[in-house]
């Protein structure tokens, strides 16, 4: 009887070895999502956005790097997600065509990429985003309606080479300088998408320029700065400042009287469309080509709205 007692406890042990006290979890769908910088303030709150969105689900795992604007960096952080095998990946490029050999090496790996913000110059992916050249064309649009004839300009470049830089740029002459020919270009320089650049490159535009009637800059940072610059040299008033983005000093700003205007780019709106591109890939469809979230122009006019 003991052996037959033993024989049976080894049995149902080994059933529970099978069947298991706890069910083996299932494999969770793989996300590597490689980020241009956390140190840019809207970079990370899009990325922010997309933690929110996705966060309750529980068959995502998401891996997140940082470039820190390195392009060499964001390419390796893609090889590594090749390397594990993830399911998918989200990257924010450093760069429009020097992310094109990360794209394309997922593309042959059969790894399905989700372009955030910015596009790839070639390969397959699915482009969640805004496009640029309508930030540009807003701030024309605004400037156009609203700086007095002759009026004289300074532009705040973004990073040199970047498309996006050049696009935002394009979009403002169109709907500015080449409608309204009496408008002046005094200047136009690169702060490179920071703060404390924009501010010294508006310091040196003060020293040299008596006179100027607006601030155009392809970012918030930018325009932040030169607002520091100009309040400090006692010349913010009757310059008009514009920026890209709408983050939320910005709109204090326009609230306040300093700004003019700012061209809202939502981070949220990116950051839950991309959500869902990973969604519809994790479904077993094919995402679509393009998600556009169109931006916004925010004035003293609408700002309410948006605080």
């Amino acid at each position: 009887m003991k052996k037959i007692f033993w024989i049976l406890v080894v049995a149902v042990m080994g059933m529970m070895a099978l069947t298991g006290c706890g069910k083996k979890e299932e494999a969770k769908f793989r996300v590597g999502y490689a980020n241009m910088a956390d140190t840019d303030v809207f970079v990370k709150a899009r990325k922010d956005a997309f933690i929110a969105a996705s966060k309750d689900d529980p068959n995502l795992e998401v891996i997140f790097t940082d470039a820190n604007l390195d392009m060499q960096k964001q390419l390796d952080q893609i090889d590594n997600f090749i390397a594990q095998q993830v399911d998918a990946i989200i990257v924010v490029p450093v760069d429009y065509e020097g992310i094109v050999p990360g794209v394309e090496k997922a593309n042959a790996a059969g790894i399905p990429v989700i372009a955030l913000g910015i596009e790839s110059a070639s390969g397959d992916f699915t482009f969640v985003g805004s496009t640029n050249i309508d930030a540009g064309r807003m701030q024309g649009e605004y400037m156009a309606a609203n700086l007095p004839q002759n009026a004289k300009v300074l532009y705040l470049e973004g990073t040199p080479g970047l498309y996006h830089s050049k696009e935002r740029f394009e979009g403002f002459k169109e709907a500015c300088l080449d409608k309204r020919p009496d408008i002046e270009l005094l200047s136009k320089l690169t702060g490179e998408y920071d703060r404390e650049k924009g501010m010294k490159v508006a310091e040196d535009w003060i020293q040299k320029f008596p006179k100027f009637d607006a601030i155009v800059a392809a970012n918030d940072q930018m325009a932040l700065g030169a607002v520091q610059a100009l309040r400090t040299a006692n010349r913010l008033e009757g310059v008009l400042v514009s920026g890209v983005d709408g983050v939320p000093e910005a709109l204090k700003n326009i609230k306040d009287g300093n700004m003019a205007q700012t061209i809202f780019q939502n981070a949220v709106g990116q950051g839950s469309e991309t959500y869902n591109a990973v969604k519809q890939i994790m479904d077993g469809n094919k995402s679509p080509e393009n998600i556009i979230v169109p931006f916004e122009s925010i004035t003293a006019e609408n700002v309410d709205q948006y605080m």
